[in-house]
């Protein structure tokens, strides 16, 4: 059986079409990148740095200061990491055309939420005296952002969109849409198994965000057990699934070599 490693999007990507998977893995054929692809490359890079250094800015934090400075601070080093990326990849921005403005208004929105999370937890903290590195060492809850996760065990790995650290592992799917899909909970699930890996605490309960609700969803053994399943399906592939709904051969990058074969 492949030890290969499994990417949580594509057990997303193989609920919606298996067939643009075997394309990818078995037949090696790229999609190819596109300025949105590039962009959300660079904010990975963003939030990497951003969930790396993040305990410094609290710990930096000495005064009971008010929830806007907090969310000042935020912003600032924000800015000063995408200006980082874009001069480390200052080619990237050029060939793709993008322009630095756009990065920081997609990061900061895409943020926006988990910034005024985390400014009510460090002022909730601050309130019962905590300042500098005793600060960082007593917020709670704490929170990650697009937070990187292997397991060779599992052979998985992934990004968290967003993770509620306390006594318990809560982790957050965020979708931009207003539907939640069951290909949504299976994602969920496989980031729970990931974060039970993690943390060494069983997670049992996860929060798919829309536009327009926050959904509690009880995470079973058997969506667990439908994540490690899929993930086997993925890795020993070998025939071309039949298309699932022809309907989205209409927006795939990958219809032409599709139709190939």
């Amino acid at each position: 059986m492949s030890k290969e490693i499994i990417n949580v999007t594509e057990i997303a990507e193989y609920l919606y079409c298996p067939r643009k998977i075997f394309l990818k893995r078995v037949k090696k054929i790229k999609e190819p990148p596109t300025k949105a692809m590039i962009l959300g490359f660079l904010k990975h890079k963003v939030f990497d740095i951003f969930n790396k250094n993040e305990s410094m800015i609290v710990s930096n934090i000495k005064e009971n200061i008010t929830k806007e400075q907090i969310l000042i601070s935020y912003r600032n080093y924000l800015n000063e990491i995408i200006r980082e990326i874009s001069r480390n990849y200052e080619n990237l921005f050029k060939i793709f055309k993008i322009e630095l403005l756009t990065l920081e208004t997609q990061t900061l929105g895409f943020l926006k939420k988990d910034l005024l999370i985390r400014a009510d937890s460090i002022k909730n903290a601050l309130n019962l005296g905590f300042k500098g590195k005793e600060l960082w060492r007593n917020l709670k809850p704490k929170y990650l952002t697009e937070f990187q996760i292997i397991s060779e065990r599992l052979r998985l790995k992934g990004r968290v969109d967003r993770i509620m650290v306390s006594d318990k592992i809560l982790p957050y799917e965020i979708k931009t849409r207003s539907e939640i899909y069951e290909s949504d909970k299976i994602q969920l699930a496989a980031y729970s198994l990931l974060l039970e890996e993690e943390f060494g605490k069983k997670i049992e309960w996860g929060i798919i965000e829309t536009k327009r609700k926050e959904e509690e969803i009880f995470i079973t053994k058997e969506l667990k057990n439908k994540v490690l399943e899929i993930a086997d399906k993925i890795r020993n592939m070998k025939n071309a699934p039949f298309p699932s709904n022809f309907n989205k051969c209409k927006s795939c990058r990958l219809r032409g070599e599709c139709f190939e074969i």
